[in-house]
């Protein structure tokens, strides 16, 4: 249970370091507005999978993959002072589809409700 807690403030905390150091020290044009929406870490600390959404297309969404990539060094390099761990864990990022997934259904629910007939509800 302790483990798991620790796990939890640990990511917290990571989320928190990695949004700042991108939105205020990855100075690439490419990087789109991007938004950090979870971090999960591997029990032995050494992955943290970042889960990030993007405004706008397709196109843009891999314009940032890349400026992610590449930057994933440099952000893990400026995360040290901040994150007091034995180990820095690896950086991976991910888009994170839910919130497009949750405005598809919402997209449907709006067609179901607007093609009911309202004199049989």
């Amino acid at each position: 249970m302790a483990g798991s807690r620790r796990l939890v403030k640990f990511a917290g905390n990571l989320k928190k370091e990695i949004s700042s150091i991108i939105e205020l020290k990855v100075k690439d044009p490419e990087k789109g507005f991007l938004t950090i929406n979870a971090v999960r870490v591997s029990p032995d600390l050494k992955i943290a999978n970042v889960y990030y959404t993007v405004l706008g297309d397709e196109e843009q969404r891999s314009k940032s993959q890349k400026v992610l990539e590449r930057s994933s060094g440099f952000i893990r390099n400026e995360l040290k002072p901040s994150i007091k761990s034995r180990w820095l864990p690896e950086l991976r990022f991910f888009y994170d589809d839910s919130v497009d997934h949750a405005a598809k259904i919402d997209s449907l629910i709006r067609k179901i409700h607007e093609n009911s007939d309202p004199e049989k509800g």
